[in-house]
């Protein structure tokens, strides 16, 4: 099975954080009453935050109001900042989702502007020459440009190592969001009932199985087929 891809996210983000980013500044945001990273030393948790996989609400439920995000950092940052001796000990979880209906709900979250600038530019720059999610489905998503947006990136990155290794403790599933936030939650004697937060679409939507044609959900299949694998996903 092929290595782990080294970097999540786009070159040019990723030259900025390089200029600017430093582990004393991920030391100092541990020391914030409230942040989140202080919050995975209080709880002795880590969470990974895999993208649209129910992680604001998470968070928000879990470790506070004010915890914030941080990113969809792969476990190695969390490696690196507390330590193997932390990291070993400390509780990991994260939540995955079916990539059929994440990659639709990714689509959906950034043409409509995403979180920030940076979403709000890539819309403008990459999906504006896609009208349709069929479109951009057929002539856009394959194994290269998947790896160059945060939120198109196979979930097996951010939680198995080189060697393909699951890394953290209990990987929890978007489609049973509730009874396995509550199984993290009793486990780390923290939080409240789960808040459903940072939505995509419409509730009167129908199944993210109607916005796939057989050919669509194939190249889909072939591009995330490592997530179907690891992760007992089908469409």
């Amino acid at each position: 099975m092929k290595k782990l891809y080294k970097t999540i996210i786009p070159k040019r983000i990723r030259q900025k954080i390089k200029e600017r980013e430093t582990y004393g500044e991920y030391e100092k945001l541990r020391k914030i009453p409230g942040h989140v990273y202080r919050r995975f030393d209080e709880t002795q948790s880590i969470f990974i935050h895999i993208p649209k996989a129910g992680g604001i609400s998470t968070i928000k439920s879990l470790y506070g109001e004010e915890a914030g995000g941080f990113g969809h950092p792969t476990y190695e940052r969390f490696l690196r900042l507390y330590g193997e001796k932390h990291f070993n000990t400390y509780f990991k979880f994260t939540f995955v989702r079916n990539p059929w209906e994440r990659l639709l709900s990714a689509y959906s979250f950034l043409k409509k502007g995403g979180m920030n600038h940076m979403d709000q530019q890539f819309c403008n720059e990459v999906l504006s020459d896609y009208g349709t999610f069929e479109k951009f489905v057929m002539e856009w998503v394959d194994e290269e440009n998947v790896e160059s947006w945060v939120h198109f990136i196979p979930q097996y990155h951010y939680v198995y190592d080189a060697d393909m290794n699951l890394v953290v403790d209990f990987v929890g599933r978007f489609e049973n969001f509730n009874k396995d936030f509550e199984k993290v939650r009793s486990i780390l004697k923290t939080g409240t009932p789960l808040k459903h937060l940072n939505k995509t679409g419409d509730k009167k939507a129908k199944s993210y199985r109607d916005a796939y044609t057989p050919e669509m959900a194939e190249k889909v299949a072939k591009v995330y087929k490592i997530d179907i694998e690891l992760f007992g996903y089908a469409f």
